[in-house]
């Protein structure tokens, strides 16, 4: 499926609320300091916060739906939230004493961000968990010699830096809950594939709507459908598919079917294999790697050929200047070459 278009986002009322490490010797545990009133923002500074949210969502925010198990709290805080006449003030209080209880010792401070949003027209709940920064801001200024200096000033707990990660947000969907369980979208991109367990899970009761493993298998049949689809020479289908396959087989902790569109594709293709993608509804949000399942289908390539003829080799040595190669033969014909290797054995019911 296409990502979602965050372009549209906009926040309305925004609730701040620190979560603080509590003080004293080797304290594992976290205090929550409550705000009673929504932040006062000048619009342009809305604008740069919605940005933020906006970069940091686009492209990377993948299904979650509520998981019951979870016993969470915060789906029914949203859902009475969203029935009843907004109060927005307490139910994020709400929410931050959930997130006090949920996260483990090992988790750092920060602030939670709780904003009223639209999203496509759509109402929406944005949730998010932001780390404190520190930084040196530098001022020019002449002293009483008439001197130019440089005033060095340390600022402590700083949030929402342009260069800086907004690492967990969710956004929840009126619409899509109204007559199911809460559903939305989460990134978390301080976790890699993991996802912190307790922000996804115990805090906010939710889980992926598709586990990474589920994704990874779904990017390479379909993708590798899209491939063989396209009007691309079959030497360029078999270059493009032997690097999906060394993508899979790499130390990657991520898949982004755009970039690997982009990256590998020829650019007079790109278009048509995107949209044969995402017409069989290949995951084309960024998503955590999860070869699992498809770990005997990555190791090797499989070329069928009109005629019945099926050669399978490893995937390394298949494509230009190697042990298989294929190239454009007469009459539509393609040709298949198998170089620098002797055989070794002729086995019956196709090598099984």
């Amino acid at each position: 499926m296409p990502p979602t278009s965050y372009a549209t986002l906009t926040l309305g009322a925004v609730m701040m609320h620190q979560i603080v490490r509590t003080p004293g010797p080797g304290s594992t545990g976290f205090t929550v300091v409550l705000t009673d009133e929504p932040v006062t923002m000048s619009n342009a500074n809305l604008s740069f916060l919605t940005a933020r949210f906006v970069r940091a969502l686009s492209g990377r925010a993948l299904p979650i739906v509520e998981e019951v198990a979870f016993g969470s709290a915060v789906p029914n805080r949203i859902r009475s939230l969203w029935a009843t006449a907004p109060d927005l003030a307490e139910a994020s209080k709400g929410l931050a004493e959930d997130l006090k209880v949920a996260q483990p010792g090992s988790a750092l401070p920060g602030l939670l961000v709780v904003a009223e949003a639209t999203l496509g027209g759509d109402d929406a709940l944005l949730v998010a968990k932001v780390e404190h920064q520190a930084a040196m801001r530098i001022e020019a200024q002449t002293n009483s010699a008439g001197h130019r200096i440089f005033l060095i000033e340390q600022l402590r707990d700083l949030v929402f830096g342009d260069s800086a990660k907004i690492y967990k947000i969710a956004v929840m969907s009126k619409s899509a809950s109204s007559t199911g369980p809460l559903s939305g979208e989460v990134v978390d991109d301080q976790n890699g594939n993991q996802f912190a367990r307790y922000f996804l899970g115990k805090f906010l009761g939710m889980k992926l709507r598709e586990e990474p493993a589920v994704l990874t298998q779904q990017f390479l049949e379909r993708v590798t459908s899209a491939v063989n689809e396209s009007s691309m020479p079959p030497e360029t289908k078999l270059d493009v598919q032997s690097a999906l396959l060394s993508e899979l087989n790499s130390n990657r902790r991520s898949i982004d079917a755009q970039a690997f569109i982009r990256d590998h594709v020829p650019s007079g293709f790109q278009s048509e294999v995107a949209s044969l993608a995402q017409s069989r509804s290949a995951p084309m949000s960024t998503f955590p790697k999860d070869s699992s399942r498809v770990a005997s289908q990555i190791s090797r390539l499989r070329l069928d050929l009109s005629n019945g003829v099926h050669v399978v080799a490893p995937a390394e040595l298949v494509g230009e200047g190697k042990a298989v190669q294929v190239s454009a033969g007469r009459d539509g014909q393609d040709n298949v070459l198998i170089t620098g290797g002797r055989l070794t054995a002729v086995k019956g019911n196709g090598g099984r």
